[in-house]
């Protein structure tokens, strides 16, 4: 993968569009310029290391503990998760839906809906793992990308994410 500083711009548009202003963007889009052009440089020099996850807590309906990458990773991740979704994308099977193109949460609702009138009779399942990436084997997930994906930078970069969070 060539981490250009096109796509390092785009990925970037695409990270920052409809996220509410707070204190760390306003920070970061200060010197965005210098910050793409940092991330270029550690990106294409492989020295590219991920920053620290900051927790807290939110009470919607339960109690979640979130964890959040810097915007300087989660502009990485996005350009990772760029690149992967071609590779991967047509693996899924239909009715995956959450953070594919052309899917989401008002395409689940729908077909869940086009199938609860088809089949009076029928269940439907709706599930989220807990602390899924808390538990996903780290090892077992990068052996599977690399099936796939053979370029060395873009699978130092991906190695760097995947084990940044422990």
């Amino acid at each position: 993968m060539n981490f250009s500083i096109h796509d390092i711009w785009r990925c970037w548009n695409l990270f920052q569009k409809g996220k509410k202003k707070t204190k760390e963007l306003r920070i970061f889009e200060y010197e965005l310029e210098k910050n793409l052009f940092e991330i270029h440089h550690d990106l294409n020099r492989t020295v590219y290391k991920h920053g620290s996850y900051y927790n807290f807590t939110v009470f919607e309906n339960k109690k979640r503990n979130i964890v959040v990458a810097p915007i300087r990773d989660r502009i990485v991740h996005r350009m990772i998760y760029e690149y992967l979704v071609p590779i991967f994308d047509k693996t899924f099977i239909y009715d995956v839906w959450s953070c594919r193109k052309d899917k989401g949460l008002q395409g689940a609702i729908e077909r869940a809906q086009f199938f609860a009138k088809k089949y009076n009779y029928g269940f439907v399942w709706r599930t989220d793992i807990k602390k899924f990436f808390d538990t996903v084997d780290q090892n077992i997930l990068l052996k599977c990308i690399e099936r796939r994906v053979s370029d060395l930078p873009t699978l130092q970069t991906i190695h760097e994410i995947i084990f940044s969070y422990r």
